[in-house]
């Protein structure tokens, strides 16, 4: 058996055809989902990246983890020295620990980059792996080819000369914020990550969109989704060719969403520095296929999180996960289990992600139901705090705060988002 993680970057499920969008964006994910299995609602720990790699591979929250920004990073590896997780425990039964762009993330477990994922196919066609994908098509910017974006612009947008020129910015800019924030970058830190390459090179802009701009974008967005999709078939097709579809669990996750001016900007935390804990930037999609066990076409509606994929890994390898966790094998929830599971996903935020700048100490939590959503805006510098409160039924866009109407619901939700935090390491 092999397992092959694909993570794409700032993927909204909303955009994906398999979750109900009405252009073709994702025709090869929209079979992943057909043939195995999709959840509905599922939650990032976080809106920028590094926080929910470390989730998904350890199946820890942030508050167990710890580690959030550059800061943490750059202690990681010593804090994490004789740290053991359960990509060490793949490895001890077999399976090489692989990935594209992986090495940042070495505490982890991860043993060396690849960038030719289907040749790295081929060469480990006669053993069981373990790979960790990492597309970019769908991070800013965005710039798909020509004919693309012409696939799922709206017949009738026909953009001004200012719309076409913030629109040239969106394709060839990596961080995009208004005018009163500045990136990490900009106030000189070197990225402990590195710079980046190519059009991901980091970059940056000033910027203030305007409502009409929204069409062009969304076009540009959904043909780098169209292009990531492009690439996801032809995993499909290399796997088919080495006769090991059906033998290679197939996961399809994103680290977090993405902005389309919900809120005037574009982006997710790290790149427009207005982060937020809203559902556009907070849900993620999640597609497993595993034919030999998860029965096709199922569709799971209960609420999960990130901190769920490695809990279930082990349980369809049949493996026991005994290394420290806070998620929950989802296979019962597969298998139709109308039990109680965990009704309640968390999830944490710098307002300006990994380009936050030195002493900004500024904090954003959630706690997250099926139904409500109770936020906390959390400034240990200036010492004030503000909360809101959505009921996510009534209201998806999370306009309308209900804080001051509904004290109960709050208070209960403040009580169990704060007995969380209270573990963060």
């Amino acid at each position: 058996m092999n397992i092959l993680v694909i993570m794409e970057d700032a993927v909204r499920p909303a955009h994906m055809s398999c979750y109900g969008y009405p252009k073709p964006t994702t025709p090869n994910c929209d079979r992943l989902a057909s043939e195995g299995v999709r959840f509905e609602n599922c939650i990032s720990v976080s809106t920028h990246t590094f926080p929910p790699v470390v989730s998904i591979m350890t199946g820890q929250t942030t508050a167990t983890h710890g580690l959030m920004g550059p800061t943490d990073y750059a202690a990681w590896a010593q804090r994490w020295k004789h740290h053991r997780t359960p990509l060490h425990r793949l490895a001890d039964n077999g399976f090489p620990i692989d990935g594209e762009m992986v090495t940042r993330w070495g505490p982890l477990g991860f043993a060396r980059d690849t960038e030719d994922i289907e040749q790295y196919m081929e060469d480990n066609r006669d053993r069981p792996w373990f790979f960790f994908a990492q597309p970019y098509p769908t991070h800013l910017p965005y710039n798909p080819p020509q004919d693309y974006y012409d696939l799922f612009v709206d017949a009738d947008f026909r953009p001004n000369a200012e719309t076409l020129e913030r629109m040239e910015i969106v394709k060839t800019r990596m961080i995009l914020h208004p005018p009163d924030v500045q990136s990490a970058m900009e106030a000189g830190r070197k990225d402990p990550i590195g710079e980046g390459e190519g059009a991901h090179k980091r970059s940056t802009a000033v910027i203030e969109f305007e409502p009409r701009d929204a069409p062009g974008i969304r076009a540009l967005y959904d043909g780098e989704l169209r292009v990531f999709d492009d690439m996801v078939g032809r995993w499909i097709a290399k796997l088919e060719e080495l006769d090991q579809l059906d033998d290679t669990l197939i996961v399809i996750i994103s680290d977090h969403g993405e902005e389309l001016l919900e809120r005037g900007h574009v982006g997710h935390t790290s790149c427009n520095l207005k982060g937020t804990l809203y559902d556009e930037c907070l849900r993620v999609p999640l597609i497993m296929r595993y034919p030999k066990r998860l029965p096709a076409g199922t569709v799971v509606t209960q609420q999960v999180s990130q901190i769920d994929v490695m809990p279930t890994l082990f349980d369809i390898l049949g493996l026991d996960l005994t290394l420290p966790h806070d998620g929950a094998s989802l296979l019962p929830l597969i298998d139709g289990a109308t039990g109680t599971f965990r009704e309640e996903a968390y999830a944490e935020t710098m307002p300006a992600g990994w380009q936050a700048i030195a002493g900004d100490e500024r904090r954003i939590w959630c706690i997250r139901t099926l139904e409500w959503k109770l936020i906390l805006n959390l400034d240990p510098v200036a010492d004030t705090r503000s909360y809101e409160l959505y009921n996510l039924v009534d209201d998806s866009g999370e306009r309308d705060n209900l804080i001051d109407r509904e004290p109960a619901k709050a208070a209960e939700l403040r009580a169990k988002l704060e007995a969380h935090m209270a573990g963060k390491a």
